[in-house]
């Protein structure tokens, strides 16, 4: 089995009544819309239910649930609906898609196949999976349509919602770990663990390839009206990229001592956060076609923020940091105030996290 290049495996559900884990009534689920892609958050006036924080080790892995109105954490989710059942190790990327359903990849055992997953919220069970490429890892879904990267190889990978593959591989450049769907391309930053300095821009009709390069490793991207905007992780600048020439167009210093901008986050169509040496947080505002920043966080010195994700309708950013275990932080999204903390299972880094609306 294990030689197989592509297994598809499928689960039937049986539906029960189950314990009140998350939610023990109906609820709608409201996230991305396939069209807006994944920086702009859609709650369609939906109040916030939680967040889901994406986590595990090279064994397996899992996610716990931040329920809001409770202010608690139930770990393992999976693993509790699931005895004796585990999510293939080392975690890639979350997502609660318009559907309903959250999806998620796991990248197995380093050079080998990993998978993507479709599980339902409300069971917590298996409803479609997928083993392929080489350490799937941060995917974009957009026009039913899932674009992965398969972050220990070259290239990407394209299904369609049921998990069939469209497009097998389109060579990107070493280590594609991460992509974004914008201005009807996909964008494709990587791993900071190589030497290739390009950003890999995607043609969604054709798939074709161009690729914009820096000084450094662009790791991270988001977008909003003022462009498209790349950070890389040997550097302090951002860079601001014309979506339709694909070419860089300007370039933003954050003020700080550290090196390297390891994630960029949307938080207005002209503001957005960035995490500066894993270590510091910074608001990025617009202002007379520049941008100004103020720094908003600092963690311990021996503590390092993992992930982050901003929730506009109560104006807080999540934080997944790690010391020696994993915290859950949710800050005050101007200020950087520290509203709460909440620790998560020991020996588990967050890598990912997605909110949930009723």
């Amino acid at each position: 089995m294990k030689n197989l290049t592509h297994l598809k495996m499928k689960y039937f559900i049986k539906k029960s009544i189950l314990p009140s884990l998350m939610l023990c009534f109906t609820v709608i689920l409201i996230a991305c819309s396939d069209s807006e892609g994944p920086t702009v958050n859609n709650s369609a006036g939906n109040p916030l239910a939680g967040a889901y924080i994406l986590y595990g080790a090279p064994a397996f892995t899992d996610y716990a649930f931040y329920d809001a109105a409770r202010d608690s954490v139930t770990d393992n989710v999976y693993r509790t609906y699931n005895p004796g059942k585990t999510l293939q190790g080392n975690p890639g990327d979350m997502k609660l898609n318009s559907d309903g359903k959250i999806y998620i990849t796991s990248s197995g055992v380093p050079g080998s196949n990993g998978t993507i997953y479709k599980i339902d919220p409300i069971t917590n069970g298996i409803e479609d999976s997928l083993y392929f490429g080489i350490a799937p890892n941060g995917f974009a879904i957009n026009n039913n349509r899932i674009v992965v990267g398969n972050s220990g190889s070259t290239n990407i990978t394209v299904l369609d919602m049921d998990f069939n593959i469209i497009k097998d591989t389109v060579e990107v450049g070493s280590n594609p770990a991460n992509v974004l769907y914008a201005f009807n391309k996909y964008i494709v930053t990587r791993s900071a663990l190589n030497n290739e300095p390009s950003a890999a821009f995607v043609n969604e009709t054709n798939y074709g390839v161009t690729k914009q390069f820096f000084p450094a490793v662009p790791v991270s991207a988001i977008y909003n009206v003022n462009g498209i905007f790349i950070s890389t992780n040997n550097n302090k600048n951002i860079y601001r990229v014309d979506p339709e020439l694909l070419a860089t167009t300007d370039s933003f210093a954050v003020p700080t001592a550290l090196v390297g901008i390891n994630v960029l986050e949307f938080k207005t169509q002209n503001s957005f956060y960035s995490v500066v040496g894993g270590n510091e947080v910074w608001l990025a505002a617009a202002n007379s076609g520049t941008f100004s920043f103020n720094k908003i966080y600092t963690a311990a010195s021996a503590e390092n923020i993992q992930t982050i994700a901003y929730e506009s309708s109560t104006n807080e950013l999540y934080l997944g940091l790690w010391h020696s275990n994993g915290f859950l932080v949710i800050i005050d999204g101007t200020s950087g105030v520290v509203k709460r903390t909440k620790p998560l299972v020991p020996g588990l880094v967050a890598q990912k996290i997605v909110f949930r609306y009723f």
